[in-house]
């Protein structure tokens, strides 16, 4: 792999260790929280037992016994009392001769001070870690004494070591569940992406007879089906490319083959009579027309199907009646050869945004071509009406029609009904599909429909002009 590119299992491992992280700092933060809750549960229950034991005390003298007695409904709770001299008077858990003084504790200056005090520290003699909270106690509107209980924190400390324990095994088990969840993700995304890849190859390298099956993830599925069409399409297109090569080699070979045979004869040296010499210079000539409109139509299909439409349409407004007349005078003296008349039915200007030159070739390609294939002495009908929003142009003979077989590829290049007569009777097989692709860049249409009496008509549709 080059550059920024990485495999599924990059991706699917980043997502994974996302939600680890994820997990863990809500874990980490949760923590904090979960311990600042415990840590005011205790704050309270000593608040209220120091309540609880300000209430009991009665009279002022106070002995160690006083404090045994009221922590006793609790052997984890000491409860400490200490004069406005930070003299220990007694404590439930330890001789109060024996103990320093304890004026100098935060939390018991604190309360001595007249307000509530909570620490949290070492005790040097329980040596553990303790929740120390003291309030003041009042005589007679005198502050006497701080009561002070306290709390160890392994309590705290043995639920808080569960707790973490049992999250570590939940995120053992999410550990699992992930890593389960992406091998078999991506086995699933893997494998389909894989057989697409080896059929795309495959397409790169000509074989365009693949068919990718249906896959259950709705993504896949639909790049599956856009390579099946890319290939029915890409086959479709190389089989048009075939035909097409066969065809310009066939239309090529015939003009290519006259010509050098009339040249090698001509260069024989034999004696040849004028006529003969004429007639041979004759054929040459003609052929040579041939391969020169051959080789303009393909120019002009080319530049059709390539350029964009800006580059290749000069667009101005003209009136499609004169269009249409204008052309059928270009063609009139082939018609007349034919004994074939034109009828116009076009009643008033019918303006249109075209491009005048390579519409009059359209026009005249359509009407050299129901020349060509009319019966003699028969009439062809231009018209010209409007309707929906659209011009509709007509070009109708009275000739043998077209069988409904063929209708669907008489646009295509070089595509004849009767291969023998439309090479007799001229053309290169082109006229059609041009004028297709010209009435395309307009962003029109054209379509070929058989008259019920004889004869068919070519109809194009383009935008009117408002």
């Amino acid at each position: 792999m080059s550059g920024n590119k990485h495999s599924l299992w990059w991706s699917y491992g980043l997502s994974a260790a996302v939600v680890l992280i994820t997990l863990l700092v809500v874990a980490w933060f949760a923590k904090d929280r979960v311990y600042d809750f415990f840590i005011q549960h205790m704050r309270d229950e000593l608040q209220s037992r120091a309540i609880t034991v300000d209430q009991a005390i009665k009279g002022p003298g106070i002995s160690s016994a006083n404090c045994k007695v009221l922590a006793i409904s609790d052997p984890d709770m000491r409860v400490t009392i200490i004069n406005t001299a930070g003299v220990v008077l007694c404590d439930s858990t330890a001789d109060s001769t024996a103990m320093d003084n304890h004026g100098d504790r935060p939390e018991v200056s604190r309360a001595l001070a007249g307000q509530k005090g909570a620490k949290i520290r070492f005790s040097t003699t329980l040596q553990t870690s303790m929740l120390y909270h003291a309030m003041p106690r009042y005589e007679s509107g005198k502050i006497t004494a701080a009561i002070r209980t306290a709390l160890p924190l392994t309590s705290i400390n043995d639920l808080l070591d569960q707790l973490y324990r049992q999250f570590l095994f939940l995120l053992l088990v999410m550990l699992a569940v992930i890593c389960i969840a992406v091998v078999y993700s991506y086995r699933k995304v893997h494998h389909p992406l894989q057989e697409i890849t080896d059929k795309a190859n495959d397409m790169a390298q000509g074989d365009l007879n693949i068919s990718i099956p249906d896959y259950d993830i709705t993504e896949i599925a639909e790049l599956g089906d856009m390579l099946n069409h890319m290939a029915r399409q890409l086959n479709r297109l190389e089989n048009l490319r075939q035909d097409f090569v066969a065809n310009v080699s066939h239309e090529l070979k015939t003009p290519v083959a006259t010509i050098k045979g009339y040249v090698e004869t001509l260069l024989d040296g034999s004696e040849h009579s004028p006529d003969d010499l004429d007639n041979f210079l004759r054929i040459v000539h003609k052929q040579n027309d041939r391969l020169a409109d051959i080789v303009d139509d393909l120019l002009t299909l080319s530049r059709l199907e390539s350029a964009p439409a800006a580059e290749i349409l000069d667009l101005h407004e003209h009136d499609a009646c004169d269009l249409l007349k204008s052309s059928a005078d270009s063609c009139q003296a082939r018609a007349d050869a034919k004994g074939i008349t034109f009828s116009l039915d076009c009643d008033s200007p019918m303006p249109v945004r075209i491009d005048y030159s390579l519409m009059t070739q359209a026009m005249v390609n359509l009407i050299d071509n129901a020349i060509k294939y009319s019966h003699p002495n028969t009439r062809i009908s231009l018209s010209v009406d409007a309707s929906g929003g659209q011009i509709h142009i007509g070009v109708c003979d009275q000739g043998p029609g077209i069988p409904e077989q063929h209708i669907s590829r008489l646009f295509e290049r070089f595509y004849r009904i009767d291969k023998s007569r439309s090479r007799r009777i001229g053309g290169t097989g082109l006229g059609l599909a041009i004028v297709k692709h010209i009435i395309q860049v307009h962003e029109g249409r054209v379509k070929v429909v058989n008259n019920r009496g004889a004869g068919c008509c070519f109809i194009i549709d383009l935008e009117q002009n408002t």
